[in-house]
């Protein structure tokens, strides 16, 4: 009956070394721990830039739109006030002329402007001003108007509030991240350049 010969073991790889001084929690535990922390910060990164993009996305718009709104808005209350004064002067041939070119552009620029909005609320108001338009007071315009710059307002604000919602999660994704490095990263690291530099040392002894 033949001895059967003794199996060599393979050596052990320095960073194998190292870890054994790894005393603060087991280390399969703590790669573990830090995976799954690592897997949320993940999602929460993925949720804060999708959050991100459609809050810059909805700013950008939103803040067009507004600044347009006003602008046609002025020229509304312009037109407004040329079509009910009660001045002589205002029943003049080219003060009229005046008006009604006001009132053409009014309409082309707010009709472009119905043809962009994705808001089926905000298109009908947008139709709704130029339904106004061919009052004499334009009082319906007016009031479309207002509630039209009330809803990019608070489309801003909705904006708003997605990006201090994403500041949180940005918040939360580097306390995870923090928490997957302190516990395995940067512990595991300094043994491992410590047994490296110790054994520089023996091998320069």
């Amino acid at each position: 009956m033949t001895t059967p010969e003794p199996r060599l073991s393979m050596p052990r790889s320095s960073f194998a070394i190292a870890m054994k001084d790894y005393t603060f929690i087991r280390p399969g535990i703590a790669v573990i721990v830090s995976a799954a922390t690592l897997v949320v910060a993940l999602i929460f990164g993925l949720d804060l830039i999708a959050s991100l993009r459609h809050a810059a996305a909805t700013v950008s718009h939103g803040a067009r739109a507004t600044r347009t709104l006003h602008h046609y808005n002025a020229g509304l209350e312009v037109w407004r006030r040329m079509a009910t004064s009660t001045d002589p002067v205002s029943r003049r041939a080219d003060v009229a002329a005046r008006r009604d070119s006001i009132r053409g552009a009014l309409r082309t620029q707010i009709a472009a402007l119905a043809g962009s909005l994705e808001n089926p609320i905000d298109h009908d108001l947008a139709q709704t001003v130029l339904e106004g338009l061919a009052e004499a007071a334009g009082i319906k315009a007016r009031e479309a108007m207002i509630v039209l710059l009330a809803h990019q307002d608070a489309a801003l604000f909705d904006a708003a509030a997605t990006a201090a919602r994403g500041v949180q999660l940005a918040a939360l994704l580097l306390a995870l991240t923090i928490l997957a490095a302190g516990m395995l990263v940067v512990p595991m690291a300094w043994l491992y350049i410590r047994y490296k530099r110790g054994a520089t040392i023996e091998v320069q002894v």
